[in-house]
């Protein structure tokens, strides 16, 4: 992912990344194969006692997938299915890695993986998501 664009747009208002409003405002940047972003979750987010919320990681998550899809043609798809898989707890407020990448675009359904990691690269959360166009393009090709 190099020469990264950042992308945002004026009405998003998406708890992960919008830019207003009380969401975590997570700003991805890349391109149609992969996007990155850099984040520190503070304590309202946290499930556990200094551990990020799994919800808040699965919305990491299912964001980067959806962004870096976005990327193919800025189609904004709906996630169809999305499996987390928690590796170990992620720490409140320390920084954290979140990536997205693509792994196949059809026009009825898309693939994405994407992770989240700590400052040294170790991979904390591990995901897959499938991802549907919206309901006013499913069904045309």
């Amino acid at each position: 992912m190099t020469g990264l664009a950042a992308f945002d747009w004026p009405d998003n208002v998406c708890f992960v990344c919008g830019s207003g409003g009380s969401g975590l405002q997570v700003r991805f940047s890349g391109d149609a194969s992969g996007v990155r972003a850099e984040t520190v979750i503070a304590p309202p987010y946290q499930g556990f006692r200094g551990v990020v919320h799994g919800g808040i990681l699965a919305g990491l998550v299912d964001d980067a997938m959806w962004h870096v899809i976005h990327q193919q043609d800025n189609a904004f798809p709906m996630t169809a299915e999305l499996t987390v898989r928690y590796l170990a707890p992620v720490p409140i407020g320390e920084p954290l890695i979140i990536e997205g990448h693509l792994r196949s675009y059809r026009p009825r359904l898309m693939v994405a993986e994407a992770t989240v990691a700590n400052g040294r690269g170790d991979v904390l959360v591990r995901a897959e998501g499938r991802f549907m166009p919206p309901r006013d393009r499913q069904g045309r090709e």
